[in-house]
């Protein structure tokens, strides 16, 4: 048989809009690795209390244009403060929950850092450098910036599904856009990145197909099923 999971920097509640005509035929990896629904495999990975705290604190003092979000399966944290944010996420269709100092949250999953034009590079390698040896720190998509307990990744939650099913990484087909995939590229044979992928995620890639616009996923995935 078959397994088909989606995979997402976003929660699985997202994810599940996305798919919604077969959302309950398939599996989820959401929140970059964080919240595994897989069947029988099923695992929550969480940051330290005390390392989310201080992380929270850092990133409340960046300049208006940041804004962050904390994740638990299930529930999205903002700030109450948020304005033009919170309603971005509501578009997402995400079911928001308005703190007044997000620092004081415990047992939280993922944090997602926010800028309209992406986060800089000189940001990103700060905080990646300052908290890389505590967290996974990766780009998801193109203005975030996720942080997420260490070897919480995309990757190693596909390794957990693949060992409670026993699958191969020869026997595993991935698609991708962004750098949070090169994880889980790494555990799969046959890793597909879209045109419009980062740079570093088509060095990663087994092969580089089309725009997600001109529906390269799905074509390819026909095309793989047809020689199965």
């Amino acid at each position: 048989g078959i397994i088909f999971v989606g995979a997402s920097g976003r929660p699985v509640e997202g994810v599940k809009i996305a798919f919604s005509p077969i959302k309950e035929e398939i599996y989820y990896i959401g929140d970059n690795g964080t919240d595994i629904q897989a069947g029988g495999c099923v695992r929550t990975r969480r940051i330290e209390n005390k390392d989310y705290k201080a992380l929270a604190r850092e990133l409340l003092t960046f300049d208006k244009e940041y804004d962050f979000m904390s994740c638990l399966p299930g529930k999205v944290y903002v700030n109450a403060n948020s304005g033009e944010f919170k309603k971005l996420l509501s578009s997402y269709g995400y079911a928001l929950t308005e703190e007044e100092d997000l620092s004081t949250l415990k047992e939280i999953t993922k944090v997602s850092l926010y800028h309209d034009g992406g986060v800089p590079s000189e940001v990103r390698k700060i905080l990646q450098n300052k908290w890389g040896d505590k967290m996974d720190v990766v780009i998801s998509g193109r203005v975030w910036l996720d942080f997420t307990a260490k070897g919480s990744n995309k990757g190693s939650a596909l390794a957990l599904i693949q060992d409670y099913y026993e699958i191969t990484p020869e026997e595993t087909v991935v698609f991708g856009n962004a750098d949070n995939d090169i994880s889980m590229f790494k555990r799969a044979r046959y890793s597909y990145a879209v045109s419009g992928a980062s740079r570093q995620l088509k060095k990663e890639a087994y092969e580089v197909i089309g725009a997600m616009e001109e529906d390269a996923v799905l074509h390819k995935l026909k095309e793989i099923l047809e020689k199965c």
